[in-house]
């Protein structure tokens, strides 16, 4: 290691190579950690004291990918699954609020039962929200809001596997909304994007409705709610034949 490796080296490459080739060495490797900048130095340094440097590094490895599932436990592709998708205010959970939730929920591979509901946020949805959703304030002013109607749909939900696409993102929303509220929020989740990049890698898009187009399903009023959990549960359903398939069911 040269000095480039934090708390682990204190000499310039150009000395250690200086050093190999004066005891006679033929060769000298360099693998310093998690960095490249000593090769130039001893590139240079192996070029005067006519030795071979071998390139080398302790790199390190980090599993960064989403993961499909999380909190997956013992869950099959034969188990109970709901798959939602919300309509906000906004893209902070932490600060924007709900406005429609919608659900389907996949009992042994049918659509067995839905949940739609619209929950007044007690504020002025923002222009480029109804531009997107077409839902107005008219249609939210009189509905209850969240605190009424969470708790029936995580009552909705039960044990199942929930599903969203982009999960992340309706997920922190439900996750901020039982904190909230003291609700206890600890099922299984399921991100049909991340299945999708598996199942379909010559995708260069993994949005809802491109993966609906490439699987020749229906999507009609995209980003309204229930329109956009049918067409997720729709797609769940035929990613499900193609891991049957591949055997995979867990």
């Amino acid at each position: 290691h040269s000095q480039m490796s934090a708390m682990d080296g204190m000499t310039p490459v150009s000395e250690l190579v200086k050093r190999a080739a004066k005891w006679g060495h033929k060769a000298v490797a360099i693998t310093d950690h998690g960095v490249v900048q000593a090769y130039p130095d001893a590139m240079s340094a192996a070029k005067k004291g006519n030795i071979k440097v071998i390139y080398g590094i302790e790199a390190y490895l980090v599993d960064d990918g989403v993961p499909i599932v999380s909190k997956a436990g013992d869950k099959t592709i034969e188990d109970t699954f709901v798959v939602f998708d919300l309509e906000t205010t906004g893209f902070s959970s932490k600060n924007d609020k709900i406005i429609e939730i919608g659900a389907v929920k996949i009992e042994k591979g049918k659509i067995v039962d839905r949940f739609s509901e619209f929950v007044n946020p007690k504020r002025t949805i923002p222009d480029k929200i109804t531009e997107l959703t077409s839902i107005t304030d008219n249609m939210v002013d009189d509905k209850e809001t969240i605190d009424k109607i969470l708790p029936r749909f995580i009552d909705f939900i039960g044990d199942s596997v929930v599903v969203a696409h982009n999960a992340s993102f309706d997920v922190s929303f439900i996750n901020k909304n039982c904190k909230d509220l003291k609700i206890e929020f600890e099922n299984s989740v399921m991100d049909t994007v991340t299945l999708s990049r598996f199942l379909f890698p010559e995708l260069k898009r993994h949005k809802l409705n491109v993966i609906a187009k490439h699987l020749g399903i229906s999507l009609e009023n995209h980003h309204r709610a229930v329109d956009d959990a049918k067409a997720t549960a729709d797609i769940l359903l035929k990613s499900f034949e193609m891991l049957r398939e591949k055997e995979i069911i867990t």
